[in-house]
């Protein structure tokens, strides 16, 4: 049994799923206060699903890039659990997690979302069925830099899709509907129980926070925004 978590976005949520059935789960409204409402959510999906932390077999967590305050959130969460729980942690890409949502087939995806200071975060992936692979790691990058990358056919999918002007966009290259901007919670925890049942699993001190831009701060001491990385 497998419990999600995800704050890494302007929307989160938490899942709970066993084996390939999710049992239950709850989308966190965007706004502040992650922190005060990851825990009571928690306690909520568990109650729905009879379930209690004995009965948890691993966790996974978006590990970014994202907002850092609610990137934090949840991985300072899993990180308690897993430490107290003795349990292995699934970490993933919250744009392997948008890309997720894609509708099925086979073509080239391109997962984007909003890192604010006129940033997107952008990654790439092939696609077949439910299987996806990667064609370029996670990324900040200015909306103008990440043109010439978008090759068609493809689709982008995502709230950052949303901030590309269409006037922009060449032949081939398909917006998602607007329903597939919201990642699934219930998702993250199929995609965390399968790389736990791989072997993938991470002990807490080994998860890493994913930025993939600068923190404010380090954009005052003169870090540049753009072709910053922190790809693991």
């Amino acid at each position: 049994m497998i419990l999600a978590l995800d704050t890494s976005l302007a929307a989160g949520g938490v899942a709970l799923a066993d084996g390939s059935r999710v049992l239950a789960q709850a989308v966190l409204k965007p706004g502040p206060g992650d922190s005060r409402r990851l825990l009571p959510a928690i306690q909520k999906i568990m109650t729905q699903a009879g379930a209690s932390r004995s009965d948890l077999t691993g966790l996974a967590v978006t590990i970014g890039p994202g907002f850092f305050t609610g990137l934090r959130v949840a991985l300072a969460t899993a990180q308690g659990l897993a430490l107290g729980l003795n349990l292995p942690v699934a970490g993933v890409s919250s744009l392997r997690l948008l890309a997720a949502n894609a509708p099925a087939g086979r073509r080239t995806v391109w997962a984007l979302a909003d890192a604010r200071r006129e940033m997107l975060y952008a990654a790439c992936f092939a696609q077949d069925g439910e299987a996806f692979q990667r064609r370029e790691e996670d990324m900040a990058i200015t909306p103008e830099r990440l043109l010439p990358f978008l090759k068609p056919p493809a689709l982008l999918l995502g709230p950052g899709a949303r901030l590309l002007d269409p006037a922009d966009l060449a032949p081939g290259l398909d917006l998602a509907p607007v329903s597939c901007d919201l990642p699934s919670p219930g998702l993250l925890a199929l995609i965390g129980g399968r790389r736990l049942a791989q072997g993938k699993g991470l002990a807490p001190h080994q998860l890493r926070p994913r930025y993939c831009r600068p923190s404010e701060a380090e954009v005052r001491f003169g870090l540049p925004m753009d072709d910053y990385h922190l790809v693991q």
